[in-house]
């Protein structure tokens, strides 16, 4: 069985994620590619990734599963120029955050999640224990999704370089 149908199949994470996921503009993110898959499966697999540490780990399991499914909640298209690669790269947090709000009503641990999953790249720095665990699921999805794209993470790496300098 697959991620994906093995996800699905998880009735204690999709007593949370199935109104978020089976949302009509939610689900517009399935025809975006993201990380060489959709942005619709990425999100999902954050979420999901960050559901089981945030279980082991005792944490706030539904603002994991929401704010990991949302944190990606934007629906620019991603672009091969790297300037407006490189700024979506560090605005997308702030979209995904207004686009959850609007569309959620999600509360502001899960805001500031959303908004700090990018983090070090960006500034918003995560305030819970929640948020950077998905911060640090994004990343272990990322790569995992990517791997045989070391191009984008070098870039990831030389703009966490950069952005630590200044």
């Amino acid at each position: 069985m697959n991620l994906m149908n093995r996800i699905y199949k998880d009735n204690e994470y999709m007593s949370v994620a199935k109104p978020i996921l089976t949302h009509k503009e939610f689900m517009k993110t399935k025809s975006i590619v993201h990380h060489g898959n959709t942005r619709y499966n990425h999100s999902v697999r954050v979420s999901y990734v960050a559901y089981k540490l945030s279980k082991i780990l005792g944490f706030d399991n539904d603002a994991v599963i929401r704010a990991g499914a949302l944190h990606d909640f934007f629906l620019i298209r991603d672009d091969k120029n790297i300037m407006t690669s490189t700024k979506m790269l560090i605005e997308h947090p702030k979209i995904a955050k207004e686009n959850a709000i609007n569309y959620f009503g999600i509360n502001e641990k899960e805001q500031n999640i959303i908004e700090s999953h990018m983090f070090p790249i960006s500034d918003v720095v995560p305030k819970s224990k929640e948020a950077w665990l998905v911060t640090l699921s994004d990343k272990i999805v990322a790569l995992f999704e990517g791997a045989s794209r070391a191009k984008a993470q070098v870039t990831v790496w030389m703009l966490f370089l950069i952005n630590f300098i200044r």
